[in-house]
């Protein structure tokens, strides 16, 4: 299963990121592969609405409204899996951050990662693979 990073879903969605085209082109493949499934952490969800809605990044951002929509298009998709944190999942992430001493910029990443190492995904689209090279358990593709 693929792991989505919620940068991937901002770039599918904001035609004028420099990443949009690849975050596309991702999408169209797993789209044509028929039994491929994606996973998104339940707070891509959260971090999504509030970097699309914000008229200081961007020219044209989404109202609140097209977010929510935006993101009821996914939840809603049979081929979706939402992914939510476990005690497992907690323990693996509080085990993470102390082992490889990671700080409070790495937080939600490290949460991320757990919970989808052990919902069994093995790849991550991201355009922030630094993000999770450390713990060496997902291909990471970078568009």
């Amino acid at each position: 299963m693929t792991g989505v990073d919620t940068t991937w879903l901002i770039d599918l969605e904001i035609t004028d990121s420099p990443r949009h085209e690849g975050a596309l082109q991702l999408f169209e493949k797993w789209r044509s592969q028929k039994n491929s499934m994606l996973a998104i952490y339940y707070q891509s969800f959260l971090e999504f609405q509030h970097v699309v809605t914000d008229s200081k990044r961007f020219n044209s951002p989404l109202t609140m409204e097209q977010a929510l929509e935006r993101c009821w298009f996914w939840i809603d998709q049979e081929r979706i899996k939402i992914i939510y944190p476990s005690e497992t999942s907690l323990k693996r992430s509080q085990l993470w951050m102390s082992m490889y001493k990671l700080g409070r910029k790495r937080i939600q990443d490290t949460h991320i990662a757990a919970a989808f190492l052990e919902s069994c995904v093995t790849q991550i689209f991201t355009a922030n693979p630094a993000d999770f090279e450390i713990f060496e358990a997902f291909d990471l593709v970078n568009y």
